[in-house]
């Protein structure tokens, strides 16, 4: 993937991006480009990302070349602790951004090498993007990835089984304020972690809050179905990630 390691610096989630009618069977491209740094290097690889790499990507956002983007930072589990993502209506959107970014993307050739030496480790990940909902807000937050290995030959089972029983029940918790957002994100190109899904709240405390209760409604109401995800599920881990939204 071309040139992926500049500047650019997971997923993936601008909560407006993917707010839409309540169709679980929409769907989207995002691309989510993961990067691992040394602490004490975190707060110049932001400052870099935020006056060189944010103003362009909102420009394409603003000039309708990508639905959405965002930059989260690493709360919690594995070591990409500086990830940026971006949502298209296809690949072939992505990439045509991208080929602007790595064109028309304005910074001294110095802060690029500079950065580009910080950055320790580095993965990018293809997702179709299906199932998802938003209240349309733009806000910092807490996002949770929670990220498995599913058989393929189950995974349109784990698919509709979410789409017809998760779905409303996290879309309901968007409609009463106790999530922002939440989606499906299947592999399409990257890792081996080929079925996942987020939840975006306003905190940690909010998100548990949200956890327990979707795990809750799905194992009073649907217990066949929690124990039918369960099963499909071959391999699992989880991220907390912040989401940065800075405040002009």
């Amino acid at each position: 993937m071309k040139k992926l390691l500049s500047l650019a610096i997971l997923l993936l989630f601008t909560t407006g991006a993917f707010a839409q009618d309540a169709d679980p069977n929409a769907s989207n491209t995002v691309v989510v480009i993961s990067n691992s740094t040394k602490l004490s290097d975190q707060a110049d690889v932001f400052s870099v990302f935020d006056q060189y790499e944010r103003p362009f990507w909102n420009s394409l956002v603003s000039q309708g070349d990508l639905l959405g983007f965002g930059h989260m930072s690493h709360s919690w589990g594995d070591e990409y602790n500086h990830n940026v993502y971006f949502v298209a209506e296809d690949k072939s959107a992505f990439f045509d951004a991208w080929d602007r970014y790595s064109t028309e993307l304005d910074v001294p050739e110095e802060v690029m090498s500079e950065t580009q030496r910080k950055i320790l480790k580095h993965k990018d990940n293809i997702y179709i993007h299906t199932a998802f909902y938003g209240n349309g807000e733009i806000t910092s937050g807490t996002v949770m990835l929670n990220q498995n290995r599913v058989s393929y030959a189950d995974q349109g089972t784990y698919v509709s089984l979410f789409r017809e029983y998760s779905f409303p029940i996290l879309k309901e918790m968007v409609d009463d304020g106790k999530l922002n957002s939440f989606g499906l994100l299947l592999h399409e190109w990257g890792d081996e972690w080929n079925t996942n899904f987020y939840f975006q709240a306003d905190d940690e405390l909010q998100f548990h809050e949200a956890w327990s209760e979707y795990l809750s409604v799905l194992s009073s109401e649907h217990p066949d179905v929690l124990e039918q995800l369960v099963d499909m599920t071959m391999a699992h881990k989880d991220n907390l990630l912040y989401e940065r939204v800075p405040q002009n």
